[in-house]
């Protein structure tokens, strides 16, 4: 018994430790403080050793020992970190996950470019906790009432109910319906504002990038100030999505509650015009650049320059700019591209009583970016397609306006650098489409020719614009040569989804809130991620023990003998019925312990890998019983 209370005295990463003979090395370590990792140790069992993640450094001892089952002696000198110390519990790691068939998050979250927790809000959506739901949301994208109507929906295209030939859950339709109900309730949800920070930042720019970095900079009582060059808030949001889409009441809604907790935003002010960068300087601690891709371009062939051909996204902002619908009644309307503006543009047509709207693309259809729902909604207000068939030649009257495009037939190549295979023109193919009216919807770009002002001006380094045209900045950061100046959405990406400009904003809204607190800015730890997928290709086999067939839900919908005005089309869930249906086919795929769980945490600490070390796996089915 004497000899069991002998106090002992240890050496510990270089400091003198009192101890008890009996005590473990990780006993010691627990009471001093010291972190230790352990995965298998319980201090009412006797040590496994099993993890072999805290193995210490043991002076005279050969090897690294686990700290849970090595006793303690009088003098020993014991290091608990250390490159070879890392190394190993680096390599117990990844054996542990080399066998770990089971995924950290649902394929779903992962896919969505701004990490939404959609299993969370999901949940939340089952229980009708619509402005709890919607909160989540917005820790990850503030405009959910937006994108729940206008987003491309990747998340849905990786859920794992399409394994089963069954569509994905209708995820931005539980997210829309969550959003319209907050909106219209008596206290929608408004975030907690911290105190004044007395920083300012100054944001170019009112689109998705712009009004996102806005919400988060503002939480964190930065003063932020908004400047657009349009008349109105919402940048391509407003001036590029049809209401038939995106009503403008609804724009309005979710920008108002981006202002209600004081982001200010001041339209008709454009940088290098309206508002100089030296008003900029030195009235502002930090500047976002957020300047979306509104300027569009030609098609790129002999006589594009006749009257009757524009661009496609100058045609829907002019036509929102002007708040009148052109008459294209007994028009003939060609749209020249395969993505959403395309389908923006030849829809709009149809609206404006065009007698024809034809999409020519040079690839086929499964090659086009556009949304699929909108290729098919377009189809079934009559639009017509030509694929693989591509503009050459624009032949005018006497005039100088536009009366037919010479078409080339094409076939499809080798794939190019997208993996898409390449379009060749196909020789002496060429045949003639009557129309009055081009749009060209086959590229976007930035306007950013307020680069120059920001260089003679600033003395914090240089704003570089990239061989394509866009700003340059770190990848991991969004931080541009001038050190106070960050960049996010089309002006750094080109033009891209809107939830893409989103998680731009909120890496962005971070290195500049690190700035501003006087931190290095530096990106936020990548964290680890188990995916079964690392193992093997899934199979509808793998689907949670919970799946029952249930078919999607669908959206209620404007019938189309109805869409001849800008009414919106998709109409939204209607009763608490249709939700709690769509919601009852999510298979929760995530882990309900990503938050707690340990091996997650220490995975991301020591960088470890999954696929690092390959090998056979336990392909076991989880036992949810």
């Amino acid at each position: 018994m004497e000899e069991e209370n002998k106090t002992l005295l240890i050496d510990l990463d270089g400091r003198a430790v009192k101890a008890s003979a009996g005590e473990t090395i990780l006993d010691v370590a627990v009471r001093e403080g010291v972190q230790i990792p352990t995965l298998c140790h319980d201090p009412l069992l006797k040590p496994f050793t099993s993890c072999f993640l805290c193995v210490v450094e043991v002076e005279g001892m050969k090897g690294l020992q686990p700290s849970c089952a090595t006793q303690v002696r009088d003098g020993m000198k014991v290091k608990s970190t250390g490159d070879t110390i890392i190394k190993a519990r680096k390599t117990a790691l990844e054996l542990l996950l080399s066998n770990h068939f089971a995924d950290c998050l649902g394929p779903c979250r992962i896919k969505c470019p701004a990490g939404v927790d959609i299993q969370g809000y999901i949940s939340l959506i089952e229980k009708e906790l619509f402005t709890e739901a919607i909160a989540l949301i917005k820790e990850k994208n503030p405009l959910p009432a937006i994108c729940g109507r206008v987003c491309v929906r990747p998340c849905e295209l990786a859920c794992r109910r399409n394994l089963s030939n069954e569509e994905g859950v209708g995820i931005d339709f539980l997210k829309r319906y969550a959003a319209d109900t907050d909106l219209a309730s008596e206290m929608p949800y408004t975030p907690v504002v911290a105190p004044d920070t007395g920083k300012s930042v100054a944001i170019i720019g009112s689109g998705p990038a712009g009004l996102s970095a806005a919400y988060w900079l503002r939480q964190k009582g930065h003063r932020c100030h908004i400047y657009e060059a349009a008349p109105k808030p919402g940048g391509w949001l407003r001036y590029g999505i049809p209401e038939y889409r995106l009503p403008n009441t609804i724009l309005d809604k979710e920008i108002e509650s981006i202002t209600r907790i004081g982001v200010e935003i001041y339209c008709g002010r454009r940088l290098g015009d309206d508002l100089s960068f030296s008003f900029i300087n030195e009235n502002y601690d930090a500047v976002i650049l957020s300047p979306g891709a509104q300027k569009g371009t030609s098609l790129g062939c002999k006589g594009d320059d006749a009257d009757g051909i524009m661009p496609g996204i100058e045609f829907l902002r002019q036509m929102e700019l002007s708040g009148t619908h052109p008459d294209l009644r007994g028009k003939k309307v060609v749209v020249v591209g395969g993505g959403n503006t395309a389908m923006d543009c030849c829809r709009t047509s149809h609206r404006c009583g065009a007698s024809s709207v034809t999409v020519v693309y040079r690839r086929t259809e499964a090659d086009m970016p556009a949304n699929p729902m909108e290729i098919y909604e377009s189809k079934v207000e009559g639009v017509q397609y030509l694929f693989l068939a591509n503009p050459v030649e624009v032949i005018s009257d006497g005039d100088g306006r536009v009366k037919a495009l010479t078409i080339q037939k094409m076939q499809q190549g080798e794939p190019d650098a997208s993996g898409r295979r390449r379009p060749v023109a196909v020789p002496g193919s060429e045949f003639s489409l009557e129309t009055d009216l081009v749009l060209s919807a086959i590229g976007q770009k930035t306007d950013l020719l307020f680069a120059e002002s920001i260089n003679s001006i600033t003395s914090h380094g240089k704003l570089v614009i990239n061989d394509w045209g866009n700003i340059s900045a770190d990848p991991d950061t969004l931080q541009t040569g001038v050190d106070n100046i960050f960049a996010a959405g089309d002006g750094v990406t080109g033009p891209d989804t809107i939830i893409g400009a989103i998680a731009q904003a909120h890496i962005a809204s971070v290195s500049c809130h690190q700035y501003l607190s006087g931190e290095a800015v530096k990106p936020l730890p990548k964290e680890f991620l188990s995916k079964r997928d690392s193992f093997r290709r899934l199979t509808a086999d793998d689907l949670s023990p919970r799946f029952v067939e249930k078919k999607r839900v669908p959206m209620p919908m404007l019938d189309a003998s109805l869409r001849i005005d800008f009414d919106e089309v998709e109409l939204g869930y209607q009763d608490d019925n249709s939700v709690m249906a769509e919601v009852s086919r999510c298979l929760e795929c995530g882990c309900k312990g990503f938050v707690t769980c340990d091996l997650r945490r220490y995975a991301t600490e020591y960088g470890a890998e999954q696929t690092h070390l390959k090998g056979d796996f336990a392909d076991i089915k989880p036992d949810l019983k």
